[in-house]
């Protein structure tokens, strides 16, 4: 058997040095100079609260996607637009297109994007709230992954602070070129961002008359004069610790949380009673559990105020019984 090998001259064959160096130098150029292309889809509110849809929450909503957009952009991502008219036509109702990844898929790959991301933020309770996306490759209309950052109130440093971590992460998926500003300063818990690491925790203790407690307003649920005042960590995480404080005469409606509470009362009388259960009556001291869920009322009596302990497990919300009134 005779192997025949051909030999590539480049001095005898000029011409054809020329043409396979431009070949070279144009599939090079396509591979250096190719950006991922990606369309972001108009976040949706998905607000459970007993007031959705205020106009402080319709706006931080709309400002996600060109806060996102510009995160993306200075990485170095192409960005592509979607109608807004072709977005409504193709939305079947609020959270159709989060839910139908398909249908997402298609509407952005007629517009040129590599990638889609679907996303909505997600208002579970007066404390905190969500961004979850939804990232989709165009051409085969599977999920890439799914997202969820949580965000504290609805200051615009905060939000931001949010999507950064939402461009990080979607970044992680696809290209990995996007550098996310440094953290800014702390000066106190009103400049905590979300996705920043916690400082390191140091031992203290607090008595419910210190000046340093900052007392905040209880979630509008609750009628006016309950405050609470954070001892230990952050709402929007587990284990936070809490007082709250409600004057002498006061009622609090029945309502349940997410989360389990241990509680001890600190000052006054208060009379809990979870629905099914038979009343107790806490004076200072005295240690009570809540479940999970469970329905509970209280009324703080004439020798008020009363101060309560909370230790919540899971992040805290409180959300109003079925039948109940603040």
């Amino acid at each position: 058997m005779s192997i025949s090998i051909a030999i590539f001259n480049p001095r005898k064959n000029k011409g054809l040095h020329k043409v396979v160096g431009a070949i070279f130098l144009g599939l090079f150029s396509v591979g250096v100079c190719a950006e991922t292309s990606l369309a972001i889809l108009d976040f949706e509110l998905s607000d459970v609260t007993l007031a959705p849809g205020i106009p402080a929450e319709i706006e931080r909503t709309a400002s996600i996607k060109p806060m996102l957009e510009g995160e993306l952009t200075k990485a170095g991502y192409k960005i592509i637009s979607i109608d807004l008219g072709h977005q409504h036509e193709a939305n079947g109702g609020v959270g159709y297109l989060f839910d139908h990844n398909d249908i997402a898929a298609e509407l952005a790959k007629k517009a040129g994007a590599d990638y889609v991301l679907v996303g909505k933020l997600h208002k579970p309770s007066f404390l905190f709230a969500y961004l979850m996306g939804h990232l989709v490759n165009t051409n085969s209309g599977n999920l890439v992954e799914s997202y969820v950052v949580e965000t504290k109130g609805g200051d615009k440093k905060l939000t931001l602070k949010a999507v950064e971590t939402l461009a990080s992460k979607i970044d992680k998926n696809l290209d990995n070129i996007y550098t996310p500003p440094p953290p800014s300063r702390r000066v106190g818990l009103s400049d905590t961002s979300a996705g920043a690491e916690a400082p390191s925790e140091k031992p203290h203790a607090l008595a419910f008359g210190d000046a340093q407690l900052k007392w905040d307003p209880c979630p509008p649920l609750f009628s006016k004069g309950c405050e609470i005042a954070v001892l230990h960590g952050d709402l929007a995480k587990p284990n936070a610790d809490v007082f709250l404080k409600v004057p002498a005469n006061y009622t609090i409606p029945s309502h349940w949380h997410t989360s389990a509470e241990r509680m001890v009362l600190v000052s006054g009388e208060l009379h809990i009673e979870y629905t099914g259960h038979s009343p107790s009556v806490l004076k200072p001291g005295t240690y009570a559990y809540g479940p999970i869920k469970a329905p509970h009322k209280a009324s703080c009596t004439d020798s008020g105020p009363c101060v309560l302990f909370i230790a919540f497990e899971s992040p805290v919300d409180a959300h109003l019984a079925e039948g109940s009134q603040k």
